[in-house]
């Protein structure tokens, strides 16, 4: 960019050699020349109304007005109170330079209409990022992105086409959690670009999941990928956007997917345990509902008679077979849950969040035993659903001890192993987690 500035500059130095830049005949010009050098603004802007009153045409008139407004703003300290200013420049300084093309004028002025919205811009842009940065030759302010903020906003007054300053601004308004603004700043940016990169869909993507707009983030995501297949950034997010709408199934396809291109990852497979666990997490929750239920049927039932307590015993019938049916399916998912998670703790031997997971997943299976073991009526199945709840939380405690192996100083950790010894009646092993739990 300062490049760039130097060769607008080293240019308006030539261009003061070659062109013919003469006297201002024009007595009002003159005025508003002078007004300018002494900062009497009003003056200057007064006489230049004049001239323009006076010749519509007068393409000089109009960028004078335009250095006017420039001079103005940035004598402004207020940085945030320059928007007008600029504005007016601006629209002053395109129509001098619409002007001069029109009729062919090779002047100093119509030279420098265009350096001076470049160079303005310039400047706003860059005070923009140095707040942003933290620059410390600066002057020193309280909330330095609120500074960015006005500069970058003035820039994109002056130059509306400049995709970078779009850009800036939108990750200035991220990091001073003006969210909102800066999704907005980022689609106004993509208007602008033709052709919208894998990283401007990921990025606008990470905005939308992070103001928890998962089905506008779902929305750009599937674009994105369908303009670029094999970005995994976006394949990622995606997934993320599934589950966040609730559409379980296409998440877990999206990760299958992504396994698939690189099976050794073991995050890939820690997303997918811990997602179709959710799946299977929510299908207990169902049942348990069920439970409640039945148990609710059954206390009326033993006050009921003829056709009322029949009712009651066919829903009770109905309920417990789909509970079967749920149970089936929620088993089905906690196996492959397990199994891709004992794939983390193979490829990734120090994951105590996996080793955690494994022992929420056994715990929680043991709860969904005890609920049926609960429901049923008969002592010898109650038995053996009791043994098999038990050997969970044995399988539980084994992984929550790794867990606590590798990261000692996590008490949640102690907590959860300090509920499966209490359930296993291991008393002194439930007072040591007890403590390193800092219960």
């Amino acid at each position: 960019m300062k490049k760039n500035l130097q060769r607008l500059l080293s240019f308006a130095v030539l261009a003061t050699l070659i062109i013919s830049c003469g006297g201002e005949s024009n007595p009002l010009i003159k005025e508003a020349k002078d007004g300018i050098e002494a900062k009497n603004y009003g003056a200057a802007l007064t006489s230049l109304d004049q001239a323009i009153s006076e010749d519509p045409t007068n393409a000089n008139a109009y960028y004078y007005k335009g250095l006017v407004y420039s001079e103005m703003a940035q004598n402004n300290p207020n940085v945030n109170g320059r928007k007008d200013s600029y504005s007016k420049m601006r629209e002053n300084l395109n129509t001098s330079i619409e002007m001069y093309s029109q009729q062919g004028t090779k002047n100093l002025e119509s030279v420098e209409a265009q350096l001076l919205t470049d160079r303005t811009w310039s400047r706003e842009h860059n005070l923009g990022v140095q707040y942003a940065q933290g620059d410390s030759s600066l002057p020193q302010t309280a909330n330095p992105l609120d500074i960015s903020e006005d500069h970058l906003e003035n820039a994109i007054i002056i130059n509306p086409d400049s995709v970078l300053s779009y850009e800036v601004l939108s990750e200035v308004y991220r990091l001073n959690d003006n969210l909102d603004k800066s999704i907005t700043t980022y689609e106004d940016m993509l208007e602008l670009k033709s052709t919208i990169s894998a990283y401007d869909y990921d990025r606008l993507g990470s905005l939308y999941l992070q103001t928890e707009e998962y089905k506008k983030a779902n929305t750009i995501l599937v674009e994105g990928i369908e303009m670029y297949p094999d970005s995994i950034s976006l394949v990622q997010k995606l997934a993320d956007s599934y589950m966040n709408i609730g559409e379980n199934q296409k998440s877990i396809e999206v990760i299958r997917s992504l396994i698939e291109r690189d099976p050794e990852n073991p995050q890939y497979h820690l997303v997918l345990g811990t997602q179709v666990y959710v799946m299977a997490r929510d299908i207990n929750e169902e049942n348990s509902a069920k439970y409640d239920e039945i148990f609710e049927l059954e206390r009326q039932a033993r006050s009921l008679s003829g056709t009322e307590k029949q009712n009651a015993e066919n829903r009770i019938s109905t309920l417990r077979s789909e509970i079967e049916t749920n149970m089936s399916r929620a088993n089905e998912l906690t196996d492959t849950s397990i199994e891709e998670l004992n794939l983390v703790t193979e490829l990734r031997p120090d994951d105590a969040d996996a080793f955690s997971t494994l022992g929420i997943i056994y715990q929680n299976k043991a709860a969904a035993l005890f609920e049926k073991r609960n429901a049923t009526t008969d002592n010898a199945e109650s038995s053996k659903i009791d043994d098999e709840a038990k050997d969970n939380l044995r399988d539980a405690m084994v992984n929550y001890e790794k867990a606590v192996e590798i990261r000692p100083e996590e008490q949640s950790y102690w907590r959860s192993l300090f509920q499966i010894y209490t359930l296993l009646n291991m008393n002194e092993k439930a007072e040591a987690a007890m403590e390193k739990a800092g219960m």
